[in-house]
């Protein structure tokens, strides 16, 4: 687990990519339309202001990771997502 605001910067740092989902309802999330790849950070750091639960698909070297960020405490984590619904999370 990290803070979000760690995790954000680390992104940008590594110029990674990502797709992100909100969630829409019964458990299902739906996906974010990011079309300014240069603004991208800061439109998920405004995102985070509006949204208690995103799900980030991050593509590190290729692979894709997937993340779950917690608004109201603070946290990104770990998370297993598959057809827009989260399998697991990481402890």
């Amino acid at each position: 687990m990290k803070n979000i605001t760690e995790f954000i910067a680390q992104l940008e740092n590594d110029k990674c990519t990502y797709n992100a989902w909100v969630y829409a309802k019964e458990g299902c999330y739906k996906q974010l339309n990011i079309s300014n790849t240069i603004n991208c950070y800061s439109f998920l750091r405004e995102m985070i202001e509006y949204h208690l639960q995103i799900v980030i698909e991050v593509n590190t070297n290729n692979k894709l990771e997937n993340y779950l960020l917690l608004s109201e405490i603070n946290v990104a984590t770990h998370i297993a997502f598959d057809d827009k619904k989260i399998i697991a999370i990481a402890a």
